[in-house]
This record gives structure tokens, sequence and C-alpha cells, in this order.
């Protein structure tokens, strides 16, 4: 009887002490401030090399163009993933834990749905024989 009461004690404690998962972070994140909003409404042509890099941060990429003026690409690619699993006791929702345990789920329903979603955003900028923005060209996807 004694060794019933420990097993129930430690089995309460170990599936009730469970903390929640974080969601995963994006795989990749190389700019934190590049974003297709920050990009459309706070870099203008005629801006200089160093406004655009306080707004957005060093670029991946610095290439001369055909006139031997700089580009300068900035390339932000992201990962997530998500799960949603829930059990179902009738029409009450139960969380692991004692609960399963108890009632071992014998009317229940278990259902889990798992996404991902990739996101990338390139941005080009080409910058005059001033060193000012003279073309700014973008690409967003999103699948």
């Amino acid at each position: 009887m004694k060794d019933l009461i420990i097993i129930l004690t430690m089995g309460t404690i170990f599936f009730n002490c469970t903390g929640s998962i974080p969601p995963p972070s994006p795989i990749l994140e190389q700019n934190d401030n590049l974003t297709l909003g920050t990009v459309q409404s706070q870099i203008q042509k005629g801006m200089s090399q160093a406004e655009v890099l306080s707004v957005l941060g060093s670029p991946n990429i610095v290439t001369k163009g055909s006139k031997g003026n700089e580009v300068w690409t900035y390339d932000k690619i992201g990962s997530s993933q998500s799960a949603v699993a829930s059990s179902t006791y009738g029409a009450r929702t139960l969380g692991q834990g004692i609960w399963v345990f108890l009632f071992g789920g014998v009317s229940s329903r278990t259902s889990a749905n798992a996404t991902t979603e990739s996101k990338s955003l390139t941005v080009i900028i080409t910058f005059d024989e001033n060193n000012n923005v003279s073309i700014i060209n973008y690409q967003s996807l999103k699948y």
C-alpha cells in the first residue's frame, strides 16, 4: 500500500509539473529591422548610405553596379512551425496530467494540427555616384 501511494504521488508530481513549451523561433533571423513595412515607409530615394545603415543595419551583400556605383542587398529568411494538440473528454478539454492518468481518455478524442510557414524578404538598394539611394527594389514571399 505504501508503494502505491509513493507511485501515485510521484506520478502526480511528474505529470502536473511540466512547463509549457515556448513557440519555436525563426530558423534564421539576420536583421531585426528588416521588414517590408520598414522598407516601404522609411527608405526613400535620395537618402545617404549612413541613413540607410541606421534604419536597416548592415547589408548582407555589397556589390558594384555596371556604372561602378554600390548596390546593397538585404536578405531575410525565416521559418516557423506550430503544432496544436488537444484532448477532449466529452465537451470538456483536459490538459495533460493527472486527469489523463485517472480517466484514461476512455471517451476522449485527440487531434493535432501542424503548420509550417516560411517567409523571405529581399531588398536591393542601388546608390548613385554621390552614394545616395537611387533605386529601391524588393520582393516579399510567404509560402
